[in-house]
């Protein structure tokens, strides 16, 4: 089958040669240019095609198109007066689709050394400019280009400085510098989404494959600390992801099927020059990967998910209001089942007996108005609706097939969202972002259990069942946010800003002062630092864990864990940057982090620290006493994509520590020591136009932790038992692994297509991403639950 897999694809590459006529091939560019602080139309910019003499002038609504553009690798310049020079990144332009850009330009402090330096790094700067460290703008582009990353911004980030993967290599849970994966913040278009991920995690921020569309995105921003004070509820990091807009000129589709899922889009104007509609939806087909041979889970686990993404935009006549409707839908059911045969599945291995059920469904829809009041400010609203829903069903079975329920979950959230952000520009040095963050929360959440004896004898349970988390209602949380920027010449820039969050179910609050600072030096240096304070609401079901006491007899039930304060960090950042006139950036960050406030047991002797277990209902009674130091040197060397290729070496050295109550300190389950990347890609192109790419990409972390096996007890009670004092003392073995990518490219009068092969695990080098207890054997076994080699075939059509 496989050597069919491989035929196949070669002949889709020979078949489009084949049909390929040698012919100049041309499409359209078009665009708008804006102010970046007043979202204001620039009208009279210079548009040029970087390497031609095509070019054009912005109209009074700041628009511009380019006709007869040379289809392949292009990039564009814009100049205008009182502004910074802006120089794209190089996008792809095919013979089916037109490229719609949007250029935001910053307004000139009159300082010719920064004009000077402003092209090279548009690049790779944030879309968000108040982010000074510890950020980095990503195209749809670059998670389609890097090997395995299946357009999904979580599986793409593992290239960048400071992230690795959590153990379980099918999901997209990141570690950034050591943190939790719990840390993340979700963003989408001025909204907080809880986990916009299919397969989610109850109470994380990660699961499978993110739901947002690769065709709705437009170039977004990822955080690995240090955030504006425009961001809170997050501990480590954030994706900030925005939709683009329809083309407003021109009907366009694209359709892609392979072996991940079918997919199919739709965009074009409502109302030519005014209006745009963009449509996506996705249908999973992870089902032929298992009946070819290949698991992205396991042999016994099946996938299905499907998700609709939709983006409207509505611009005034004259160009200053602009109103969104956008929308995201996901469905999604994760199904493990035993061993087929009663006879086949192996004593003390519970996962041959047992049959799980995972549905996790999540939607939002939501408005967005933004009104360009006058010259010095502009104003944005949003107001959305969301929804998350996951479920767990947990059976085993005995020799019979009777099954047994040992485990119940359900973690329903709803909430409406509304959000208002102010920018107002005094002068060319100074200005002001302000804003406020509203959500009116419903939920429903509960865990029930029937704890084991034996996973073969469905008789056999501790005691009756359990239920540790039951809650319902509603609450609200508030932010307000505020930051001053000063330019205080001579390349020095300031930014300076306090963030308030408010949870109203406990009156827990937190105001937290963000500062940084960055010296931009006329030949392309730069030096930052960055100080803030950051805090993160617990996941809402730890507020309603039930502890049960017996008092004069009788068994008194308790929430032991609503009054908890927000966990919260210090993060301590110093970075350096230098871009070369060849377009190669070196990068260095100092981070320290400072947290303090995380969920402990007040028990000597406990080692529990809540984050450490950020994908599970809390169920332990805690205070908000512990600790914790994360301390590390993030290093990055890059080349971006230009003459034909790129490469991107990344590596991090860090030290991930906890206290706990009785103030012993223990390695972090996060606390892996290091972790590397390189990744690279290069491009042939052919005289008929098409273009071979070939890219791959490796990892080499340090081993997963896990705390080693009391040996004694775990004989006696016959079950694992940890062995105390060391926790999370143990490591496995070093994480590695290879992932490649080639895609052949061609175009023709009215259509273009990509056939490309992704594969993770290329030489099928299986990870052991966990450890099991046998209570057979009394050992932990290791297990190389990782995925094995996974290629991923698809092919695409614009049309």
């Amino acid at each position: 089958m496989k050597y069919f897999y491989y035929s196949f694809f070669f002949v889709l590459i020979s078949f489009h040669s084949s049909i390929l006529f040698a012919q100049n091939k041309t499409q359209t560019v078009r665009g708008t240019v804006i102010d970046r602080v007043t979202r204001q139309p620039v009208i009279g910019a210079s548009i040029s095609v970087v390497g031609t003499t095509q070019g054009a002038i912005t109209d009074v609504l700041g628009t511009f198109s380019i006709a007869n553009v040379a289809i392949g690798r292009r990039s564009v310049k814009c100049t205008s007066v009182g502004y910074e020079v802006f120089s794209s990144e190089e996008f792809i332009l095919n013979s089916a689709k037109e490229v719609v850009l949007t250029i935001d330009l910053k307004e000139s402090t009159g300082e010719l050394q920064e004009v000077k330096i402003t092209a090279s790094q548009n690049t790779s700067r944030p879309v968000n400019d108040l982010a000074y460290v510890s950020a980095r703008s990503f195209t749809v582009e670059e998670t389609e280009r890097i090997p395995a990353s299946v357009n999904d911004p979580g599986r793409m980030a593992l290239s960048y400085p400071g992230v690795k993967a959590g153990r379980d290599e099918t999901e997209n849970r990141i570690i950034v510098r050591g943190n939790s994966p719990f840390g993340i913040l979700w963003r989408l278009d001025g909204i907080d989404v809880p986990n916009p991920n299919h397969f989610a995690l109850p109470g994380s921020s990660g699961g499978g494959i993110t739901v947002f569309s690769a065709q709705l995105m437009s170039r977004s921003d990822f955080f690995t600390g240090g955030m504006p004070a425009e961001y809170g509820n997050a501990l480590s990091g954030a994706f900030d992801i925005r939709f683009r807009e329809g083309n407003q000129q021109k009907r366009e589709y694209r359709a892609k099927i392979g072996l991940l899922g079918l997919d199919f889009s739709t965009e074009g104007p409502i109302q030519k020059g005014r209006s745009s509609y963009l449509v996506n939806y996705r249908y999973s087909t992870l089902g032929l990967l298992s009946q070819m041979g290949f698991y992205l889970v396991g042999e016994r686990v099946s996938n299905l998910f499907q998700d609709l993404s939709f983006n409207l935009a509505f611009h005034s006549k004259d160009g200053k209001k602009t109103t969104t409707i956008f929308g995201l839908g996901g469905l999604s059911e994760e199904h493990y089942m035993p061993v087929d045969a009663p006879e086949k599945r192996v004593l003390g291995k519970a996962d041959n007996w047992e049959e799980k059920v995972k549905p996790s469904n999540m939607g939002a829809i939501g408005v967005t108005h933004t009104v360009n009041i006058n010259e010095k400010s502009s104003l944005k609203y949003v107001v959305a609706a969301i929804g998350s829903y996951q479920n767990r069903k947990y059976d085993t079975l005995n020799l019979q097939n009777v099954r047994f329920r040992y485990e119940t979950q359900k973690y329903q959230d709803a909430r409406l969202a509304a959000s208002v952000a102010y920018n107002y520009r005094f002068n060319a040095k100074t200005r002001l972002k302000t804003g406020a963050i509203l959500n009116f929360i419903t939920f429903d959440f509960f865990k029930e259990t029937a704890p084991r004896t034996s996973v073969t004898d469905i008789n056999q349970f501790n005691a009756g069942r359990q239920t540790s988390v039951n809650g319902s209602g509603s609450t609200q949380t508030s932010q307000a946010y505020a930051q001053i920027v000063q330019n205080l010449g001579k390349g020095l820039t300031m930014n300076t800003g306090l963030h308030l969050m408010y949870l109203f179910l406990n009156n827990t609050s937190s105001l937290e002062p963000r500062f940084s600072i960055q010296y931009r030096s006329p030949n392309a240096h730069s030096l930052s630092f960055a100080y803030g304070l950051h805090s993160q609401m617990l996941p809402m079901s730890a507020y309603f864990y039930q502890r049960k006491d017996t008092l004069d007899g009788k068994i008194v039930t308790t929430k032991a864990n609503q009054n908890l304060l927000f966990p919260r960090s210090n993060h301590f950042i110093l970075s350096y940057n230098y871009i070369t006139p060849k377009l190669w950036k070196f990068s260095a960050e100092i981070y320290y982090q400072m947290l303090n406030r995380v969920p402990v047991e007040p028990k000597a002797g406990s080692s529990y620290w809540m984050l450490n277990y950020g994908e599970s209902f809390p169920e332990t009674p805690t205070v908000s006493k512990g600790k914790g130091k994360n301390k590390g040197i993030d290093l990055s060397v890059e080349r971006f994509f230009s003459k034909k290729y790129y490469v991107l070496i990344t590596g991090s050295i860090f030290d991930s520590k906890y206290q706990t109550f009785d103030g012993k300190i223990y390695n972090s389950a996060y606390n892996d020591r290091f972790s590397t990347a390189l990744t690279f890609g290069r491009e042939f192109l052919f005289k008929n136009g098409s273009v071979f790419q070939l890219g791959g990409r490796s990892i080499f972390n340090g081993g997963y932790r896990y705390t080693p096996l009391d040996v004694a007890e775990s004989a006696k009670q016959k079950r694992y038992v940890p062995l105390k004092g060391a926790d999370y003392a143990a490591q496995a073995p070093n994480y590695f692994r290879i992932d490649g990518r080639i895609s052949y490219r061609t175009n023709r009068r009215k259509s273009a297509s990509v056939v490309s092969l992704d594969v993770q695990n290329a030489i099928n080098h299986i990870n052991v991403t966990s450890v099991q207890y046998n209570n057979v054997t009394n050992q932990l076994e290791p297990r190389k639950t990782g995925n094995g080699f996974v290629p991923i075939l698809s092919y695409q059509l614009d049309f």
